[in-house]
């Protein structure tokens, strides 16, 4: 099935992205310390570790959510019967649609006023800092309409913590 190729290369791609900042900001971090120690300081190290991070975080949280491992208080669902547990689910979902346009919406704005603001001591400017915000929004809006969409159909997604 085509559709389960692009999630999968989409997911490994998510992942992969998120693995390599995640090791370059750790790498980045540690040459600063020993250049600080033994050499001369990377005056633009700790900025670029800076956004790096930035870029982990939202990237975390759209792993996390597409693996529904975020902290959750299931009290409520886990004494649903099976179509509240699915109405519940779809409610979800539908929330988190709506959180992730206010993101889409808000990110895009930062992203127009910092068109031609540069970073203090790197070579790009600081759009593409808060670039992530409006992706990782829009890729959690596709995650929960697929999750709502199986919902609808019938199909239950398989809580993190429950494997």
């Amino acid at each position: 099935m085509p559709t389960n190729r692009l999630v999968r290369a989409a997911t490994h791609l998510l992942h992969g992205t998120g693995i390599v900042l995640f090791i370059g900001m750790c790498l980045l971090v540690l040459a600063q310390v020993v250049a600080r120690k033994f050499f001369e300081p990377l005056v633009w190290s700790e900025e670029l570790a800076r956004y790096l991070f930035i870029w982990v975080a939202f990237l975390g949280g759209v792993i996390a959510h597409q693996r529904r491992s975020h902290i959750h208080i299931s009290l409520v669902v886990d004494r649903a019967g099976p179509k509240l547990k699915r109405a519940l689910g779809v409610f979800a979902d539908v929330a988190a649609i709506a959180f992730s346009l206010i993101f889409v919406i808000k990110g895009w704005r930062l992203i127009q006023n910092n068109l031609d603001i540069e970073t203090v001591t790197l070579f790009f400017d600081f759009w593409v800092v808060y670039l992530v915000v409006p992706l990782s929004a829009l890729a959690i809006i596709a995650i929960s309409v697929d999750d709502a969409v199986d919902l609808i159909r019938g199909i239950p997604k398989v809580d993190e913590r429950e494997t």
